[in-house]
């Protein structure tokens, strides 16, 4: 597994560097030049004030702490680490808070998409499979959904640092050792930088133990339980700050987040939230990474067979998991998941293709499926790269202007 894990470390650089290369580079450095809430308006109040007159709180503007408004969405540890990233950049301003935290999100998100797809490798893996799963790799590295939204958005964006976290946590859920060390390891880390993530992980697993008929009391709920109790106190924390130092909320209500104001200007349907939201990221960058996942599932049913020569079986536990977090969140949020779909792909693209590449590990291919998935990837990765540079050329709109028509939009 070192070995793998290491070869998946080298792809991704070199898919990191590629998507610098043709894009990232010069959208982040035009994003660097406009203020920043974490980098201009927060951190420079951390550090010239006593933790007593902010709070580890956020500042949205530059006259927000003046005017006792903070936000306080965001968990303290997930802050505590963008400061060091911010402390980096301000020692080698190269580094970017943005270049770095979003290089360091795609590097843990392909070593945790390659831990597990390295355990559901069964048996000696033939060169084939080895070329395979590099290109499913390189493809993974190189998505225009993580590149745009961390080069012209949020550098605030948890969901990039989070992913990796989820990726881990699914995994030793679906194992059923939910008392076990590693399980609440990465739960809590999933908990410290978005306690949000790890509430509704928790709803999941808890959802999941009624429809295996497992009765209320019983153990087995004990664990969701427990975690959605310390999820909700590590979200609580900075709102108690903020109210304990007299700041009024900058946070969006519920109401708004959920679209039960009844405003349609942002929101008006849940499927639109994914595909049409209101901030128009093109649909095709979500549907291509579905299409994938529904044509493996499509060749599986027919070709499928894993390394022992059985036929291959789907680790829905893993899947629904992995899932969990994006389906609750669009369930009982639609509306935030509408405007801010640069931040919540994580969360949907990031599983898509995790499963993309377990479904490639637990695999075995002939000659002829070889070919043909190389061919597919290899174009994927160009389609990517080409996503990325259309999304740098264009200074009206932050993603690529064209539609699964060939028509323009936008």
């Amino acid at each position: 597994m070192t070995f793998l894990l290491i070869g998946v470390g080298l792809i991704g650089l070199l898919g990191i560097a590629a998507a610098y290369r043709f894009g990232f580079g010069v959208m982040s450095e035009i994003a660097d030049k406009n203020p920043e809430r974490l980098r201009d308006f927060t951190f420079p109040v951390w550090h010239s004030h006593s933790i007593s007159e902010h709070g580890f709180l956020v500042f949205l503007t530059s006259d927000s702490f003046a005017n006792r408004s903070a936000y306080s969405n965001h968990s303290t540890v997930y802050l505590w680490i963008m400061d060091v990233l911010y402390h980096i950049q301000q020692r080698v301003p190269v580094l970017s808070m943005r270049k770095t935290g979003a290089c360091l999100g795609m590097l843990a998100t392909l070593l945790s998409i390659g831990f597990v797809a390295c355990k559901r490798i069964n048996g000696t893996i033939a060169t084939s499979k080895l070329l395979l799963l590099a290109l499913g790799f390189a493809y993974v590295a190189t998505a225009p959904t993580y590149w745009i939204a961390t080069a012209k958005f949020n550098v605030d964006n948890g969901f990039i640092i989070v992913m990796p976290a989820l990726v881990m946590l699914s995994h030793y859920a679906s194992q059923g050792g939910w008392n076990w060390r590693i399980f609440w390891c990465w739960a809590v880390i999933v908990t410290l930088i978005m306690p949000i993530a790890g509430v509704l992980f928790a709803f999941g697993l808890i959802v999941q133990n009624i429809g295996y008929g497992i009765p209320f009391g019983a153990r087995r709920f004990s664990t969701p339980a427990l975690l959605a109790t310390m999820a909700v106190i590590v979200y609580l924390e900075p709102v108690v700050a903020a109210n304990w130092l007299g700041f009024s909320s900058s946070n969006s209500p519920w109401a708004f987040r959920s679209g039960l104001d009844g405003d349609i200007t942002y929101f008006s349907n849940t499927l639109n939230s994914v595909f049409f939201p209101f901030y128009r990221r093109p649909a095709f960058l979500i549907i291509v990474p579905i299409m994938l996942v529904f044509v493996q599932w499509l060749s599986r049913q027919k070709y499928g067979r894993s390394m022992a020569g059985q036929p291959v079986v789907t680790d829905w536990a893993f899947i629904v998991n992995l899932f969990s977090f994006y389906a609750l969140t669009l369930l009982f949020w639609p509306q935030a998941v509408s405007i801010h779909p640069y931040l919540y792909d994580a969360v949907l693209v990031g599983p898509l293709l995790t499963w993309a590449m377990i479904n490639f590990a637990g695999r075995d291919f002939s000659a002829h499926a070889f070919t043909l998935w190389s061919i597919t990837l290899a174009a994927l990765v160009m389609f990517n790269l080409t996503s990325i540079a259309q999304a740098a050329r264009n200074t009206e709109h932050a993603y690529p202007t064209w539609s699964l028509s060939s028509d323009k939009i936008g």
